[in-house]
């Protein structure tokens, strides 16, 4: 039960992180869990598999269901069962069994993998090409359907493209924002249907006035992206002394944190008295820059102690440049989800910042601060 655990943990919490380089797999009860950063099944799976990583390739055969998901998702074994795939891009090259089911950014389904059951897709833009035994539901910017459905297909979103090998069975619904041209060798006109796809005037000013679930996603991304490479510089440029940073704030960790707030509460005063005082005004950007700095870095020293205390409590980390930032990632992802938490999610956050700006605060006023007993000598070797 605690390798079911940890591998349902990693599946669902690590995005295609795992807590080191290595591989995770096992067998349990039949079903294979593989974990990690390039997490590939490589060898039959006698009934279910799960695989997660950031990139996941499925080459053999899977005898039941196929759960994947990663941030690119491959999958040129056969399925026997029903499929399910999540990731920004996601290839599907092998015959399913039952039902596939798969959402992304990119969607590819090639006309090597026939379906036998129905296909539900979801992304901005969708490839379909083989040959489906049911219907298809999709919905996406583009689809592009060059395959044969022998059942329904019902289209929501901004295009749809047919290429020559294209033909439905069954009827066509499709909701976009204006009509489209159908030809005739692809359905007969009378078995389609056309709605028009509109917004709401409510809809379209909620539109306007806050950002797209992708525009979300992706800045988020890029948020993770940029919080990661700052880590990683600081990481790779001055390991010595971010280590020595990490062990000073999880010594005493409470006090840190009281630290941290005082640190900050000086930073953020030095902005009004700049102000006041003629001489002090063209300081103020500089300050201002200062507590964005000192935010980030705080935030990311925080954010990496709290997980390498937490990962290095059930296993023991290589000591390579590789597994610490993959520490960081975790971190990140884990900090990220608990902000979903209504009220207590940022207030935990917000103890995670001061939790780092604590060892900051120490390095930067010096011995000061280390007799008080806080970080001891961690100022003073950081000031050297």
């Amino acid at each position: 039960m605690r390798r079911l655990s940890a591998f349902l943990i990693i599946f669902a919490l690590a995005g295609g992180f795992a807590a080191a380089e290595e591989v995770e797999r096992a067998v349990l009860g039949g079903d294979t869990f593989v974990a990690g950063g390039d997490a590939s099944l490589d060898t039959p799976a006698n009934r279910d598999a799960f695989l997660s990583g950031f990139s996941v390739e499925a080459d053999a055969a899977i005898a039941e269901d196929a759960h994947l998901s990663g941030f690119n998702v491959e999958v040129s074994g056969p399925v026997g069962g029903d499929l399910y795939a999540a990731g920004f891009s996601v290839e599907v090259d092998a015959d399913v069994g039952g039902d596939l089911t798969a959402a992304g950014f990119k969607i590819k389904i090639d006309d090597n993998a026939d379906i036998a059951g129905n296909a539900r897709l979801a992304a901005r833009t969708i490839t379909f090409e083989p040959t489906l035994a049911g219907s298809l539901i999709a919905a996406a910017q583009t689809l592009t359907l060059n395959g044969t459905v022998t059942g329904d297909v019902d289209f929501s979103g901004a295009g749809l493209e047919f290429g020559d090998g294209a033909t439905i069975a069954g009827t066509l619904t499709y909701r976009t924002p204006e009509q489209i041209d159908i030809p005739a060798s692809v359905i007969a006109a009378e078995r389609v249907q056309y709605k028009t796809l509109k917004l709401p005037d409510a809809a379209k000013a909620m539109e306007r006035r806050f950002p797209s679930a992708w525009g979300i996603f992706f800045g988020s991304v890029m948020v993770l992206a940029f919080l990661v490479i700052v880590a990683a510089l600081c990481l790779a440029f001055a390991p010595d002394r971010v280590e020595r940073l990490r062990a000073a704030t999880m010594r005493r960790p409470w006090i840190a944190i009281l630290f941290g707030f005082l640190g900050l509460a000086m930073l953020i005063g030095l902005v009004p008295v700049s102000a006041i005082t003629l001489v002090g005004i063209p300081l103020v950007p500089v300050v201002l820059l200062a507590i964005v700095v000192v935010w980030i870095l705080g935030y990311l020293l925080g954010v990496y102690a709290l997980a390498f205390r937490v990962i290095t409590a059930f296993r023991e980390l290589p000591d390579t440049l590789a597994a610490r930032i993959i520490v960081v990632v975790i971190g990140l992802i884990a900090v990220a989800i608990l902000n979903f938490i209504p009220v207590i999610g940022w207030m935990i956050n917000l103890v995670i910042l001061f939790l780092g700006l604590g060892a900051l605060s120490a390095a930067m006023f010096g011995r000061l601060l280390a007799r008080t007993g806080t970080v001891e000598s961690e100022a003073e070797t950081t000031e050297a």
